[in-house]
């Protein structure tokens, strides 16, 4: 095999990105645990919340997120009654919009949010923070 797999291993850009989202998204985890929550299960309750009512094709697009999945984590929180989708007047598609129970538990969550936040803050610095709002400012579309 003449490709260096060393060198991709060493210099991949995708594979140090994907690393760094799973130990942040760890922290969250860990956080947000203690009320029952993911981290994009909170980040979801949220954006909904920003946008309500939240169209789910906007709600991919913002969130870069595909919108099957989308879908289903949308289904799997309307399930729990945490969201709730109703159709539009023409009924070709949803709004969604987040639950008396959802807002309750983004409530309950904002605490285990901020101790995370202050704890990833903590760990990169703000030179560091800077840059990553800076690197995703450059790369949105």
């Amino acid at each position: 095999m003449d490709v260096d797999t060393r060198r991709i291993g060493r210099e991949c850009i995708g594979f140090r990105v994907r690393m760094l989202n799973r130990m942040i998204t760890s922290i969250y985890d860990d956080a947000l645990a203690e009320v029952g929550l993911k981290t994009s299960q909170f980040n979801l309750l949220v954006s909904v919340s920003n946008r309500e009512p939240a169209r789910p094709a906007e709600l991919a697009k913002i969130l870069e997120m595909d919108e099957s999945t989308l879908s289903r984590n949308v289904e799997r929180m309307c399930a729990k009654g945490w969201l709730i989708l109703k159709p539009e007047q023409d009924r070709r598609s949803h709004l969604i919009r987040v639950t008396d129970s959802g807002r309750e538990l983004i409530r309950k969550g904002f605490p285990a949010w901020e101790k995370a936040q202050d704890e990833v803050g903590h760990r990169l610095g703000a030179d560091s923070l800077t840059a990553l709002s800076s690197v995703l400012g450059k790369l949105k579309k």
